[in-house]
């Protein structure tokens, strides 16, 4: 029976027993926190605030007698221990403030050939400058740049928690002819880190579907901890590092245009979906166990999501992630490609994936998704890939609503008619045709579907234009130089000649309704098109 998870009585600790306990060993970092990336302006305000004692948040701690994980071997200036816990001893691993800890610790803990850091690729912020100064003239936090020796007012911070070198400092400072000031400042200085205090939370659990569940909800300053980070932490070892596999994978991505950059969790929901793991579950147990055992598993993961991006690029015309109406049909894609490959099932096949990502789209199918829903459809979808059966809609069913009254560009229904736009060749201001307008919806958006007429909501109110343009066009439209505009130009943005006459007499109410009409007749020619089982859609070349 797994031990329940609770949450500690928070702890308030000193600072200085905080970071003495990372040095110990007593307090680790675990390896999947891998990136330091505070800049010199935070590192700064981060001291500034410890300097005023203005809270800078709590530490989250996650102890547990069972679970060993790979930790840093360095902070900055330091080297840290490696310290295997004893049997029965709980292990402590620190999940939230590694940014504000590791500034901490390598600026104002006291330096010796002891804890020297030695160079390894286990190491936080070893590139970074640490030599930080308090400038006691000032009274501001300074980097030293170069090779300018810093001045004989600037307080080196790491002497902060070390006496010894501090009395030295000091004395030397007692030769300044303003030194009843200088040593005065010094003193609030040391005094305010010394003193500093800061609640620590611990999570005790072995637990770990019921740890990460918890790291989701704890809000913090720094990055929350998901399910990733669990099971970076869970997989490390020499030889696989998975966050450098979905890293790579991604900029296999970037390079074919798919963008905004995905996040890594969807990588281990095809995982899931491929070993038939509830997408919607925390799995870090039973898909940690298969990585460590298995680690083509991502490999082949990520394999499958490049074949499912190409294949929406190349057939369906959604070039990037921007286009895309829902990540859960990229999951499931990216599965119906490795049950095709894997069936060596024939060409036209792909024309029934084709009809499928239509009909779900069209139909809201991933709306209001739950898990036992999304493994009926992967079933389906299953069946389909391998050439089993060619009813698309199966379980998807053949309801499919009308052209959506107002338009809302996340969802999916209002992102088709985005994209039937774009295939209209829609035309700039000058007449000639936009160059590439589904790559300039991919780019830009919802700035490039604007509205007409300012406070209508309805979807016969967008227009596909460049969003330098926007305001050209809108004068245009509404003014009498849409009498210039000719009959193709008009066309080109779902414009009927009646239409257009409602615009030119101030109609609004007209024209929105013809257009509509116009609109709602390209929806039907597409939609008709699959139910016949051919898709009539030209797909577009991605960008390049």
């Amino acid at each position: 029976m797994a031990t329940p998870a609770y949450l500690s009585e928070p702890q308030i600790q000193s600072l200085s027993r905080l970071l003495q306990e990372i040095l110990e060993g007593n307090l680790r970092l675990p390896l999947f926190q891998r990136d330091f990336v505070w800049s010199n302006n935070q590192r700064s305000d981060l001291l500034n605030s410890v300097r005023d004692g203005i809270p800078i948040g709590s530490a989250l701690v996650w102890r547990t007698a069972t679970r060993k994980l790979e930790c840093f071997e360095a902070i900055g200036p330091h080297r840290l221990p490696d310290r295997s816990g004893m049997e029965g001893i709980l292990h402590s691993y620190l999940l939230d403030g590694l940014q504000r800890l590791s500034t901490l610790l390598g600026s104002i803990y006291p330096r010796s050939p002891e804890t020297r850091a030695v160079s390894t690729e286990r190491s936080i912020g070893q590139e970074l400058n640490w030599d930080l100064y308090y400038d006691l003239e000032e009274r501001v936090f300074r980097f030293q740049e170069g090779d300018e020796a810093p001045a004989s007012t600037w307080q080196p911070l790491w002497l902060t928690l070390d006496s010894i070198g501090l009395l030295r400092f000091q004395r030397e400072l007692a030769k300044h002819p303003d030194a009843e000031r200088l040593i005065a400042a010094s003193d609030e200085l040391v005094s305010a880190f010394r003193d500093y205090k800061i609640p620590v939370l611990a999570i005790v659990t072995e637990d770990l579907e019921q740890a990460t569940r918890i790291f989701h909800r704890i809000n913090s300053r720094g990055t929350p901890m998901g399910e990733f980070h669990m099971m970076q932490a869970l997989t490390w070892r020499e030889g696989f590092d998975l966050r450098e596999r979905l890293t790579l994978a991604k900029v296999r991505l970037k390079e074919r245009g798919w963008e905004p950059e995905p996040e890594e969790d969807l990588f281990l929901d095809v995982c899931k979906a491929a070993l038939d793991l509830d997408v919607f579950e925390e799995a870090v147990e039973a898909l940690s166990k298969r990585l460590q055992a298995e680690p083509r598993v991502i490999d082949e993961a990520t394999d499958n999501v490049l074949h499912a991006v190409s294949f929406l690029q190349q057939e369906c015309g959604i070039l990037s992630a921007e286009l895309l109406p829902t990540r859960y049909q990229l999951i499931l894609l990216a599965d119906a490609m490795r049950t095709w490959r894997a069936a060596g099932s024939p060409a036209e096949v792909k024309r029934h994936l084709i009809r499928w990502f239509w009909l779900t789209t069209y139909g809201s199918t991933f709306r209001a998704v739950n898990g036992s829903k999304l493994q009926r459809l992967l079933l389906h979808l299953r069946r389909l890939a391998s050439g089993e059966t060619t009813q698309v809609a199966d379980e998807i069913g053949p309801y499919i609503p009308s052209l959506p009254e107002r338009f809302h560009y996340r969802s999916a229904r209002s992102k088709v008619l985005a994209l039937h736009l774009a295939r209209l060749g829609p035309r700039s201001v000058s007449g000639q045709p936009i160059e590439g307008p589904t790559a300039l919806l991919a780019r830009h958006g919802a700035d490039a579907i604007i509205p007409l007429f300012r406070n209508h909501s309805e979807s016969a109110n967008r227009i596909l234009v460049r969003p330098d343009e926007a305001q050209a066009m809108r004068e245009m439209l509404q003014g009498k130089t849409l009498l210039r505009c000719s009959d193709e130009m008009l066309a080109s943005h779902a414009i009927s000649p009646e239409a257009a006459n409602a615009l030119y007499a101030q109609d609004i109410e007209r024209f929105l309704a013809l257009r509509g009409e116009t609109l709602t007749a390209l929806d039907n020619e597409f939609i008709k098109a699959l139910f016949i089982e051919e898709v009539a859609y030209t797909p577009a070349t991605p960008s390049t």
